[in-house]
């Protein structure tokens, strides 16, 4: 099988767009690790390191089992976890699977079994890609999983298509676009292909899976005091929610105990039970938001402190709690959902960019999968896609032919197809004679990664794109998390159509900033501002949306990420592109 061209990829997007739910049934899933081993099942340790079984200690583990360092193939022990779970008011596991045949795999067909039992389900965690980058690897797996385990009674369905969750490793391994195709080709192989819930609360990510879900939520926890542990999730989550609505998703939240994960990498991280407060506040969260399913980080996860399994330090503490809410959760109505656009264009804005873009040819750097693109086949402008090989063939990138070329990937780009920083210099040469260059990308810094490698070559191309710092600076730099409260946008009124004054930065979700700095321009370029983020004191944080015309008379422009799914996304880009053809 050959690779997949760049319009089949594009293909591949437009179809996952058309997909929507109705309403899923309200479920509470946790992940369940089948990969653990002694020597008296399996001849041997896995995964349980410097068992002391008197002191009820493991160097690899932050508790101890109450079941003690169990094989994960004992019947007996699969069958109690199957009890605890259903006494707990849990509906399924979601097992993590690392590849066809692996030791990890072995239990999983007992575990089936018992789920069946119990009335219990079974979905699957896909862990990693075979060969990452490489999309049509992951379809012997696929094929493997609906043969072998997606035709028992046990494995949780949804609309007749098996449930796989894809983990942030998987999903990094390829582009947003590669897992379109893979997503496609699976369904149109195996109709009618599989439930897949991507680890992502991005809306890009939304608008190729059929869920969106985070294995682990600890960051938005991380030094959170009991009182603080509600808001802060339900802040976390309230915007994932909101847009798997409007594009006829899964909605997941998932909640977790508390982690440390200190006993195997170092420093680690380290949140705190409270003696339970920290989950139950958790569950009043999710009870708050009353997303599609509850996900709980995890049942088994021993390595990282996080499970629900009883423990000879917590007892059964996890498991009642659980018993506690999952009922309750499950009886309330379901969420209803909306789907309006966020913000409509007037009509006449919409018609004079077709007008102004009519015979014009919209180039797509490889990969394309952000929002932007989304809007783009919504507006109906003529785009094509374009492979890397394409962008150095001598006289076929030029602004003639593409009068605006469009970044719409992550942080990873090409710069090397036959000759080194061969694609760098071709798409110099592109701004040099007076083509537009748009950053409209779907992780927060274009052109950071060259060739797998950290680059950051943004500024090359004219982009004055600003990173993170630990300290972070008003106008001087971006920020992993905000330091300051009260974050908004002000947004230039004089250049968009329709524009309301001011946006408040995101609450939750991914928020590294990585804002333009007119200090960063290159010299004598023109800069113009299209969303500039303040605090409460007034200070400037940079902007989220800017146009540049570059000195040698090449154009620029960049939009944040996060204001790509935002409401007023389609009020920017319309503004980018129109600029972006005038003088």
């Amino acid at each position: 099988m050959k690779p997949p061209t760049a319009r089949e990829l594009l293909n591949a997007l437009q179809a996952r767009t058309k997909i929507r739910l109705a309403t899923p049934p309200k479920l509470v899933l946790t992940f369940y690790y089948g990969w653990y081993g002694n020597p008296t099942v399996s001849g041997r340790w896995l995964h349980w390191e410097g068992v002391d079984a008197n002191r009820q200690q493991i160097a690899s583990s932050t508790h101890y089992p109450v079941l003690g360092a169990y094989d994960s193939n004992d019947p007996q022990v699969i069958e109690q976890h199957c009890r605890w779970a259903r006494a707990a008011g849990i509906d399924g596991f979601i097992y993590s699977w690392w590849g066809i045949d692996r030791y990890e795999e072995k239990p999983l067909p007992a575990l089936l079994e018992a789920a069946q039992r119990h009335q219990l389900k079974v979905c699957l965690y896909y862990e990693q890609v075979p060969q990452p980058g490489d999309p049509r690897s992951v379809l012997p797996d696929l094929r493997h999983i609906l043969r072998k385990f997606a035709t028992h009674r046990a494995f949780l369905k949804v609309e007749g298509r098996p449930v796989v969750f894809f983990y942030d490793r998987a999903m990094h391994q390829l582009s947003l676009a590669q897992w379109a195709w893979v997503l496609e080709a699976i369904r149109r192989e195996a109709p009618p292909g599989i439930c897949a819930i991507g680890d992502s609360l991005g809306r890009t990510a939304a608008r190729v899976f059929d869920g969106i879900h985070t294995y682990n939520p600890v960051l938005a926890l991380l030094d959170k005091p009991p009182a603080a542990i509600r808001p802060a999730l339900e802040a976390y989550y309230r915007e994932a929610i909101r847009l798997a609505d409007e594009l006829g998703r899964i909605a997941c939240a998932t909640i977790i105990p508390a982690y440390d994960d200190t006993k195997i990498r170092k420093p680690g991280i380290r949140t705190d039970r409270f003696e339970g407060a920290a989950y139950r506040q958790q569950w009043q969260a999710v009870m708050h938001l009353n997303p599609d399913w509850v996900l709980i980080t995890s049942f088994n996860e021993w390595h990282e402190g996080s499970e629900i399994e009883p423990s000879v330090e917590h007892g059964e503490r996890e498991l009642r709690t659980t018993a506690e809410f999952a009922p309750r959760f499950r009886q309330q109505e379901a969420r209803p959902r909306f789907a309006p656009p966020l913000s409509a264009l007037p009509a006449a804005a919409i018609t004079a960019l077709r007008k102004a873009y009519r015979g014009k040819t919209i180039a797509l750097m490889p990969d394309a999968a952000s929002e932007a693109l989304f809007w783009l086949l919504d507006v109906n402008l003529s785009v094509e896609p374009l492979d890397y090989a394409d962008l150095i063939v001598p006289d076929r990138l030029t602004p003639m032919r593409y009068p605006v070329l469009v970044y719409a990937t992550g942080e990873a780009y090409r710069a090397t197809v036959n000759a080194p920083g061969d694609v760098d210099r071709a798409l110099q040469a592109y701004l040099a004679a007076g083509g537009v260059l748009l950053a409209l990308p779907n992780a927060p810094f274009p052109f950071y990664y060259a060739d797998g490698k950290e680059a950051n070559r943004a500024a090359q191309f004219g982009l004055p794109i600003a990173g993170s710092a630990s300290r972070p600076e008003a106008g001087k730099t971006g920020f992993e998390t905000p330091p300051v409260p009260s974050l908004r946008f002000q947004l230039n009124r004089s250049l968009l159509a329709g524009a309301g004054e001011t946006l408040p930065f995101p609450e939750g979700g991914d928020q590294r900033w990585r804002p333009a700095l007119r200090s960063l321009a290159p010299a004598g370029a023109t800069y113009i501002p299209l969303a500039t983020l303040y605090d409460a004191q007034g200070r400037n944080w940079g902007d989220g949306a800017v146009l540049l015309r570059l000195p040698n008379g090449g154009t620029v422009g960049y939009i944040w990420f996060r204001l790509l799914e935002m409401s007023a996304a389609p009020i920017l880009l319309e503004a980018l592109f129109r600029l972006a053809l005038s003088t």
